[in-house]
Protein backbone atom coordinates (compact mmCIF):
# COMPACT_ATOMS: atom_id res chain seq x y z
CA UNK A 1 0.00 0.00 0.00
CA UNK A 2 2.69 2.31 0.75
CA UNK A 3 4.20 2.04 -2.65
CA UNK A 4 0.91 2.73 -4.15
CA UNK A 5 0.37 5.42 -2.26
CA UNK A 6 3.98 6.57 -3.25
CA UNK A 7 3.74 6.04 -7.00
CA UNK A 8 0.64 8.18 -6.70
CA UNK A 9 2.46 10.83 -5.06
CA UNK A 10 5.36 10.76 -7.86
CA UNK A 11 2.82 10.73 -10.44
CA UNK A 12 0.59 14.33 -8.80
CA UNK A 13 4.34 15.15 -8.36
CA UNK A 14 5.64 15.12 -11.29
CA UNK A 15 2.20 16.29 -13.04
CA UNK A 16 2.46 19.10 -11.01
CA UNK A 17 6.20 20.52 -11.55
CA UNK A 18 6.00 19.81 -15.05
CA UNK A 19 2.71 22.22 -15.22
CA UNK A 20 0.97 19.08 -17.52
CA UNK A 21 -1.82 21.04 -18.97
CA UNK A 22 -5.88 19.33 -18.13
CA UNK A 23 -9.32 19.53 -19.01
CA UNK A 24 -11.32 21.98 -17.15
CA UNK A 25 -13.64 19.16 -16.42
CA UNK A 26 -10.57 17.43 -14.33
CA UNK A 27 -9.10 20.70 -12.42
CA UNK A 28 -11.25 19.37 -9.44
CA UNK A 29 -10.01 16.70 -9.23
CA UNK A 30 -6.09 17.70 -9.71
CA UNK A 31 -6.69 19.80 -6.59
CA UNK A 32 -8.10 17.12 -4.53
CA UNK A 33 -4.69 14.59 -6.01
CA UNK A 34 -2.62 17.28 -4.76
CA UNK A 35 -4.54 17.75 -1.02
CA UNK A 36 -4.06 14.30 -0.67
CA UNK A 37 -0.56 14.16 -2.09
CA UNK A 38 0.26 16.59 0.38
CA UNK A 39 -1.21 14.67 3.26
CA UNK A 40 -3.54 17.62 4.21
CA UNK A 41 -7.25 17.33 4.82
CA UNK A 42 -10.10 19.11 3.09
CA UNK A 43 -10.80 20.65 7.06
CA UNK A 44 -6.88 21.59 7.07
CA UNK A 45 -7.08 23.01 3.34
CA UNK A 46 -10.38 25.01 4.01
CA UNK A 47 -9.29 26.42 7.22
CA UNK A 48 -5.85 27.89 5.46
CA UNK A 49 -7.76 29.34 2.52
CA UNK A 50 -10.61 30.61 5.00
CA UNK A 51 -13.53 29.17 3.05
CA UNK A 52 -16.18 26.74 4.47
CA UNK A 53 -15.14 22.93 4.11
CA UNK A 54 -18.40 22.19 2.26
CA UNK A 55 -17.30 24.95 -0.28
CA UNK A 56 -14.07 23.22 -0.97
CA UNK A 57 -15.53 19.78 -1.34
CA UNK A 58 -17.89 21.18 -3.89
CA UNK A 59 -15.05 22.44 -5.79
CA UNK A 60 -13.19 19.52 -5.39
CA UNK A 61 -16.26 17.67 -7.08
CA UNK A 62 -16.96 21.13 -9.90
CA UNK A 63 -13.92 23.36 -10.18
CA UNK A 64 -15.43 23.65 -13.65
CA UNK A 65 -17.59 26.80 -12.28
CA UNK A 66 -15.56 28.10 -9.89
CA UNK A 67 -13.90 31.30 -10.20
CA UNK A 68 -10.44 31.80 -11.85
CA UNK A 69 -9.53 34.10 -8.39
CA UNK A 70 -10.75 30.98 -6.23
CA UNK A 71 -8.24 28.53 -8.35
CA UNK A 72 -5.71 31.19 -7.53
CA UNK A 73 -6.51 31.02 -4.18
CA UNK A 74 -6.61 27.45 -3.53
CA UNK A 75 -3.28 26.76 -5.59
CA UNK A 76 -1.82 29.01 -3.36
CA UNK A 77 -2.92 27.15 -0.23
CA UNK A 78 -1.41 24.37 -1.96
CA UNK A 79 1.83 25.80 -2.14
CA UNK A 80 1.43 26.37 -6.31
CA UNK A 81 0.41 28.38 -8.97
CA UNK A 82 -2.39 28.06 -11.04
CA UNK A 83 -1.28 29.03 -14.60
CA UNK A 84 -4.27 28.83 -16.64
CA UNK A 85 -3.91 27.10 -20.22
CA UNK A 86 -5.47 27.37 -23.50
CA UNK A 87 -4.80 23.90 -25.48
CA UNK A 88 -5.69 24.54 -29.49
CA UNK A 89 -6.66 21.07 -30.40
CA UNK A 90 -5.94 21.48 -33.94
CA UNK A 91 -3.29 24.32 -34.28
CA UNK A 92 -4.50 28.19 -34.59
CA UNK A 93 -3.06 27.83 -38.42
CA UNK A 94 -5.21 24.98 -38.88
CA UNK A 95 -8.07 26.66 -37.71
CA UNK A 96 -7.73 29.97 -39.90
CA UNK A 97 -7.19 27.76 -43.14
CA UNK A 98 -10.39 25.76 -42.31
CA UNK A 99 -12.55 28.99 -41.75
CA UNK A 100 -10.38 30.55 -45.03
CA UNK A 101 -11.81 27.74 -47.26
CA UNK A 102 -15.59 27.84 -45.88
CA UNK A 103 -15.38 31.64 -46.36
CA UNK A 104 -13.77 31.62 -49.50
CA UNK A 105 -15.97 29.13 -50.97
CA UNK A 106 -19.09 31.03 -49.91
CA UNK A 107 -17.81 33.50 -51.79
CA UNK A 108 -17.04 31.81 -55.11
CA UNK A 109 -20.03 30.20 -55.30
CA UNK A 110 -21.83 33.19 -54.81
CA UNK A 111 -19.72 34.50 -57.61
CA UNK A 112 -19.41 31.63 -59.93
CA UNK A 113 -23.53 31.07 -59.86
CA UNK A 114 -24.09 34.64 -61.07
CA UNK A 115 -21.24 33.60 -63.91
CA UNK A 116 -23.06 30.38 -64.79
CA UNK A 117 -26.31 32.45 -64.85
CA UNK A 118 -25.12 34.96 -67.30
CA UNK A 119 -23.38 31.88 -69.51
CA UNK A 120 -20.08 32.67 -68.44
CA UNK A 121 -19.52 29.60 -66.08
CA UNK A 122 -15.42 28.82 -65.73
CA UNK A 123 -14.37 25.32 -65.35
CA UNK A 124 -13.89 23.19 -62.71
CA UNK A 125 -10.05 24.19 -62.65
CA UNK A 126 -10.64 27.86 -62.53
CA UNK A 127 -12.84 27.05 -59.53
CA UNK A 128 -10.22 25.36 -57.92
CA UNK A 129 -7.28 27.84 -59.10
CA UNK A 130 -9.38 30.82 -57.51
CA UNK A 131 -10.11 28.60 -54.46
CA UNK A 132 -6.76 27.80 -54.01
CA UNK A 133 -5.51 31.67 -54.32
CA UNK A 134 -8.39 33.01 -51.95
CA UNK A 135 -7.84 30.79 -49.38
CA UNK A 136 -4.26 31.54 -49.39
CA UNK A 137 -5.43 34.92 -49.68
CA UNK A 138 -7.83 35.03 -46.54
CA UNK A 139 -5.55 32.74 -44.55
CA UNK A 140 -2.81 35.19 -45.11
CA UNK A 141 -4.61 38.24 -43.50
CA UNK A 142 -6.67 36.70 -40.85
CA UNK A 143 -9.34 39.60 -39.08
CA UNK A 144 -12.42 39.87 -38.05
CA UNK A 145 -13.92 39.53 -42.01
CA UNK A 146 -12.74 36.44 -41.87
CA UNK A 147 -15.38 35.54 -39.19
CA UNK A 148 -18.48 37.04 -40.36
CA UNK A 149 -20.71 35.16 -42.25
Amino acid sequence: MADLKGLKLKQISDAVKEGRPLPAEKIGQRIRDIREALGMTQKQLSKRLKISQPLLSRIEENAESCAVKTLVKIAGGLECEFMGVMVSKEGLEKIINKQAEIKARNMLKRTFATMAMEKQAPTDNAFDYQLKKLIEELANNPGPNLWEK
